[in-house]
């Protein structure tokens, strides 16, 4: 808080350079005040900005981490189903192989019985 400093001395005791003396004191405090505040208000802006950016790049990291989370599962997924897939075509391959050997097979009897009748 501000106290003004009461002196008892009149103006014209003082005289001209006494008045110039008072203003460039009073000018100094005032740039003085100025620049304390100044200084003040953008460490206030500085910090504020600082903590925002930090917050930015926390929020980022979360975001991160979390979609590479959510890719590395919908490449298991993804894995997961083509093993599925590929692992129901070679059950129907293998059920195709058996068949076409089974068709040999009897291919075979067919010509064992008719070589046999001759």
């Amino acid at each position: 808080m501000f106290y003004p400093i009461q002196l008892n001395i009149s103006i014209p005791e003082l005289g001209l350079v006494g008045i110039i003396a008072a203003a460039v004191v009073a000018i100094a405090l005032g740039v003085l005040v100025g620049y304390k505040l100044r200084k003040q208000t953008a460490e206030k802006v500085i910090g504020s900005a600082e903590a925002e950016a930090k917050r930015i790049v926390d929020e980022a990291v979360k975001t991160g981490e979390a979609k590479k989370k959510e890719a590395v599962l919908e490449a298991k997924e993804e894995i997961l189903a083509a093993k599925k897939e590929n692992e129901r075509e070679i059950k129907e391959r293998r059920a195709e192989v058996t068949r076409l050997e089974r068709r040999v097979a009897s291919r075979e009897e067919q010509l064992d019985r008719k070589i046999e009748q001759y």
